[in-house]
């Protein structure tokens, strides 16, 4: 009678432990999951750009015995942008007019990538010497279209870039990518000379892929 108390005991005792084991292991999952929600970072606020991993490649087209265009990257040299309930809000983008860099393939011993390099900082094209930033600040937001003022060599028009997306990460990033088209002739970039001038398009893309941390 003894012996079977005692195993009676030990099975009550087993059970016991095994349901405290289950309690402690579902408060764990719990405590897990609302630090998860404590980690998550607001949408609103300042987001500073980070300059290496946000890019803008540029195209530009030109008319000779072929039609054909001539791409490339610009850096942006700083920026911030700010939000509210996940809607861009306002913002500055710099863009370092030193860093044209072109990627096609348009070119030849007699006419290297160097040539147009030279010739878009020219005072015909961009005068980056005598102004060696481009400047897009954000005014408003209609959706993900970001209304605001680009100011080239010194002349300001509105323009506005369509983003295809603008997201805000659990871990503190905003990432937005977005095209513009800007007319060249509205900023004095333009060769002197009509002829040379003419076969060149006035139409300007810009692509953004930006990334951004929060302040």
């Amino acid at each position: 009678m003894k012996k079977t108390q005692l195993f009676l005991a030990f099975i009550a005792a087993g059970a016991l432990m095994t349901s405290c084991a289950g309690e402690t292991a579902h408060e764990g999952e719990e405590t897990t999951t609302e630090t998860s929600e404590e980690v998550a970072v607001s949408s609103d606020g300042e987001w500073v750009i980070d300059t290496e991993k946000s890019t803008i490649t540029w195209e530009g087209g030109t008319a000779g015995a072929q039609v054909y265009a001539h791409t490339g990257t610009l850096k942006i040299k700083e920026g911030k942008i700010t939000s509210a309930d996940n809607m861009v809000t306002g913002g500055l983008i710099i863009v370092d007019m030193s860093s044209i860099n072109p990627t096609d393939e348009n070119y030849s011993e007699e006419h290297p990538a160097s040539d147009l390099v030279g010739h878009l900082s020219s005072p015909d094209f961009f005068d980056v010497a005598n102004n060696p930033t481009a400047t897009f600040a954000i005014k408003e937001a209609h959706g993900n279209d970001i209304h605001g003022t680009m100011t080239i060599r010194g002349t300001s028009n509105e323009e506005h870039i369509q983003f295809d997306m603008i997201n805000f990460t659990p871990e503190g990033e905003m990432t937005g990518e977005g095209m513009m088209e800007f007319n060249r002739q509205n900023y004095g970039v333009a060769w002197k000379h009509y002829l040379k001038d003419v076969i060149l398009a006035d139409g300007i893309q810009l692509r953004f892929n930006i990334v951004a941390k929060k302040a």
